[in-house]
């Protein structure tokens, strides 16, 4: 399957003569309900106004990519749209980000994983310079369509940990302090943060787990029988209390074998790796809040 399948020039509106996002995404809505992508308008009108962070991939200067998932939806579609002078979207401090390119992806429920394929796909392709100027050049709707990086993006049969992973996740190195390192995990509330070294090469993991195991070696949850305490947690840093076995996966593993394989491990998250170097990173709730969640 390609990106391209997903498009159609009765989706695609070159020239978008549309100066505002809101206005864009309301001209791009009409083309996904007059294709028949959209069964009750009004109905997915609704879902728009909630305005959820999660519905929209903000990409400086080239795109604006909004994606909703919606039982009014008859099938996976996008509509695309493009304007010279580009959309502009305005904030609350009273500045304003403006793009050429508006791609709108609507998906039922049960299409949720491709949906996500769909999207993926799209936010590796509209960061690329030559794509949004091959976009702002073209002459039509159907020129738009065929365009070879439209083409010639495959889209895999089944969905990958690359399509749900964090990319360029929170990571620490061996030699912060373990107190700062415990801090940060506290304050994010990612419960583990990837271990690497300088060239983002994956040395191991520290989490909740690791800390609560210094704890137990501390006079903080000793029973006073330890006959040799630990080093006072000031002097301590992530390498003398992070795990070196880390269950790791590729990013083109699918996520149904890796979901399977950290539920029979009962492991909650796990770097994903190419190579030695961290490039992503995939926890159980990314799965169950990307393929459930609304």
């Amino acid at each position: 399957m390609k990106l391209s399948d997903f498009l159609a020039p009765s989706r695609t509106l070159v020239p978008l003569d549309c100066d505002t996002l809101d206005a864009a995404r309301a001209a791009l809505l009409d083309r996904l309900a007059a294709s028949g992508a959209v069964a009750d308008l009004e109905s997915l009108r609704g879902r728009v106004e909630e305005e959820r962070g999660e519905d929209m991939v903000a990409i400086a200067d080239h795109a604006f990519l909004l994606h909703y998932r919606t039982d009014t939806a008859a099938a996976l579609q996008a509509a695309i749209g493009v304007a010279q002078a580009g959309v502009r979207r305005s904030f609350e401090d009273g500045s304003d980000q403006r793009a050429p390119v508006v791609v709108v992806v609507v998906g039922p429920r049960q299409s949720a994983a491709r949906q996500l394929q769909v999207v993926r796909a799209f936010s590796r392709l509209l960061p690329k310079p030559e794509v949004i100027d091959a976009l702002v050049h073209s002459p039509s709707a159907e020129s738009v369509v065929r365009l070879p990086v439209f083409v010639d993006c495959q889209i895999a049969d089944l969905l990958l940990v690359r399509d749900l992973m964090t990319e360029r996740p929170r990571t620490t190195t061996g030699d912060v302090p373990l107190r700062q390192a415990a801090a940060e995990l506290i304050r994010t509330g990612l419960g583990a943060l990837p271990v690497v070294d300088d060239e983002q090469r994956l040395l191991g993991m520290l989490s909740e787990r690791e800390l609560m195991r210094h704890l137990l070696s501390t006079d903080v949850l000793s029973d006073g029988t330890t006959r040799h305490p630990a080093p006072s947690a000031q002097k301590k840093t992530v390498r003398d209390a992070m795990t070196r076995q880390v269950l790791c996966v590729a990013p083109e593993q699918p996520v149904a074998e890796v979901a399977a394989l950290m539920s029979h491990k009962d492991v909650e998250r796990v770097p994903v790796v190419r190579e030695g170097q961290l490039v992503g990173f995939l926890t159980r709730g990314d799965i169950v809040r990307k393929l459930i969640g609304s």
